[in-house]
């Protein structure tokens, strides 16, 4: 198995999609600024050319730690368990997910997540997608 410090990037995001999302109304409701925001129709990508489906109102964080209790998930997911309510009446407007992803330079790689974060994972009430993207380069 690779080295935990292997992995080269780690991010939590908060992604709200949906059509025509009042992104300053979303804003206000989570006492979050976006990271980033798209509209339907934004150049995603150049070649091949893609564009968005849908609206997205982005809230991304960077984590510190692969193995162990993160800090910085754990204070986001406190904050939005805090705000549960509010990411209720999002959810007229459209769909909130958390994504997870990794990055490494390497072929292999370890996010460990403690039960505790599980816990506050289930507390916040929303489901998680884990992406992980590796350039391949075998490690030892």
């Amino acid at each position: 198995m690779v080295e935990n410090d292997k992995i080269s990037m780690a991010r939590i995001a908060l992604i709200i999609t949906g059509s025509d999302l009042p992104m300053e109304e979303i804003g206000k409701l989570l006492e979050l600024t976006p990271t980033r925001v798209v509209r339907k129709g934004d150049l995603l990508n150049r070649l091949p050319e893609i564009r968005a489906q849908d609206d997205e109102w982005i809230y991304m964080i960077d984590l510190d730690t692969p193995v162990g209790r993160d800090e910085n998930m754990s204070v986001f997911l406190q904050h939005l368990i805090s705000h549960r309510k509010a990411l209720d009446t999002i959810a007229v407007y459209g769909e909130a997910r958390l994504r997870l992803r990794v990055q490494s330079d390497y072929a292999q790689m370890v996010y460990g997540l403690e039960k505790e974060t599980i816990h506050e994972l289930d507390d916040a009430g929303l489901d998680l997608d884990v992406a992980s993207v590796s350039w391949g380069e075998v490690g030892i």
